[in-house]
């Protein structure tokens, strides 16, 4: 099967009361009821609109999950690792993921979920605590409910009104849209707002567990590609670039799905969470024109498609796999220079400093290399946060529900040797609390999110300044590196070759 032949769901609403929007062009409604049964109708330029029932969902199950394996074994020994027998008669291994059946056979793209299940979500702080001693890095609270296609909802497509537990709307050609009036984007960031936004493919609505619905947009691999790549970055930047972005999309959508949205009813979703897919105002010429060079193309790694993750600005060096999420490091990621110059080792206190406010020659510099519009407005490559030492303890407090008073002094009790902080201790007035992961320290220290946990904290009377470097996790592709790169005449080889070392491209 050819890459044209590969389709993807990508959720843009989910656990939403009510979903309202449009269609443009020829579409057929199906419906499905309770029994698998379903009605069929013909629909032209219409609006639509789903309202969820008011029935109290069913208890949800929860887990916490202990990482992500790359063979059932490994994912056994994550377990062993447990010393709490309470815990460990909790254990249990998942499958996630997904296997593509493509022209070359078979890509195996699975994972294994090491996880311990709760009786209730309730249960997670005290379990999780317990699990710290071994685990400090990568436990994720996950729900396992999926959703079961058996709740109803009210729907109402144009003058026509039903029931449904689901329904589809698929186009007749390629010229038909659908429109959804309230998209949110950026969630949990500080540009975090909702735009009505139009798609391309079949739309599929239903129920979530929650007691909620979500809405779900099917269509080829490269169809959502060309959308995503310029949903990521503007559409006039060098051809390069936006080859080497469509090889890192296409490869991570097939390397994540069903992963980060396990019990969701969809492979990815059209956010910063997954990758951002912002429909057909994103579509540009410009862009579709070099991605479609690229049409097909994969990195690979030992017959698994890489995960090629990308950040907008690595700061000046890139991080482990393994650093940012605690789970069992892939094989092709690497502490890599965003530049011609050694990377000392960051993990040290006085050397991540000094390279900090005395910054090399990167690519990603913008005194070097100035960033195309609109990131020449915002400081991504050093930055500076200012807080109250109350303010400080208040914004924990609201992110953390823990209480440490006013904050006095920050420690930091491990740094990658990209130098971005994984496990932060936040001393205050009234107790400590200690942040575990580069994700977790970000949201907490943040009203929306820091731009990395590459940073150092300053306290000078009732002030506490972070100075940091860097926008993003820092694994894999920096994007605005990559600019800079094919701005000077690399290849979209060389710089995927230089962020994915032990990858090769593929053609699927």
């Amino acid at each position: 099967m050819t890459s044209d032949l590969l389709s993807v769901s990508i959720g843009l609403l989910w656990n939403e009361p009510h979903i309202l929007g449009s269609l443009s062009g020829t579409f057929t409604a199906r419906c499905f009821t309770e029994c698998n049964r379903w009605l069929e109708r013909e629909l032209s330029a219409c609006k639509f609109s789903a309202i969820a029932n008011d029935s109290q969902p069913a208890p949800l199950q929860w887990a916490i999950r202990l990482g992500e394996c790359l063979t059932h074994e490994s994912a056994e020994r994550v377990l062993n690792k447990i010393t709490d027998a309470n815990l460990l008669a909790h254990g249990e291994i998942l499958e996630a993921g997904k296997i593509w059946e493509t022209s070359h056979g078979a890509l195996d793209n699975r994972v294994w979920w090491p996880v311990i299940k709760l009786n209730s979500r309730d249960d997670a702080g005290a379990a999780m605590h317990a699990l710290r001693a071994t685990h400090p890095i990568g436990l994720t609270l996950v729900r396992l409910s999926r959703p079961e296609m058996k709740t109803r909802f009210e729907l109402t497509l144009g003058d026509f009104s039903t029931t449904v537990v689901r329904v589809q709307l698929i186009p007749h050609n390629e010229h038909a849209t659908f429109t959804l009036d309230s998209v949110p984007i950026g969630r949990g960031f500080h540009w975090e707002r909702r735009e009505p936004l139009t798609y391309r493919g079949e739309l599929e609505l239903f129920a979530t567990p929650d007691g909620g619905l979500s809405a779900a947009n099917r269509l080829s691999l490269e169809q959502y590609v060309e959308t995503a790549v310029g949903s990521e970055m503007r559409h006039d930047l060098p051809a390069a670039f936006s080859q080497a972005q469509a090889v890192a999309a296409r490869s991570t959508v097939l390397a994540t799905a069903n992963r980060h949205h396990y019990s969701d009813g969809f492979d990815l979703c059209h956010d910063d969470h997954c990758q951002c897919y912002q429909g057909i105002v994103r579509e540009a010429n410009a862009v579709i024109a070099p991605i479609r060079a690229t049409s097909g193309v994969v990195l690979l790694h030992e017959r698994r498609v890489a995960d090629a993750r990308y950040a907008k600005s690595c700061g000046g060096a890139s991080d482990l796999f393994v650093e940012v999420w605690g789970e069992e490091e892939p094989g092709y990621f690497a502490v890599r220079p965003c530049g011609d110059f050694p990377v000392p080792d960051l993990s040290d206190e006085k050397i991540a400093e000094e390279f900090l406010h005395n910054p090399p020659r990167a690519f990603c510099n913008p005194e070097h290399y100035p960033y195309p519009k609109p990131w020449d407005e915002d400081a991504l490559f050093r930055w500076t946060r200012e807080y109250d030492k109350i303010e400080l303890g208040a914004l924990l407090t609201r992110k953390t529900g823990q209480s440490i008073g006013a904050v006095e002094h920050l420690t930091v009790r491990h740094r990658s040797p990209s130098g971005r902080i994984t496990i932060l201790e936040l001393r205050g007035g009234a107790g400590t609390i200690t942040l575990y992961g580069e994700l977790e320290i970000r949201r907490a220290l943040s009203a929306s999110h820091l731009p990395s946990s590459y940073f150092f904290a300053h306290v000078m009377g009732d002030t506490i300044t972070l100075t940091g470097g860097g926008w993003g996790h820092g694994v894999g592709l920096c994007q605005l590196g990559a600019v800079a790169m094919a701005k000077e005449g690399w290849s979209m080889e060389r710089i995927l070759a230089h962020y994915y070392p032990n990858t090769e491209l593929l053609k699927l």
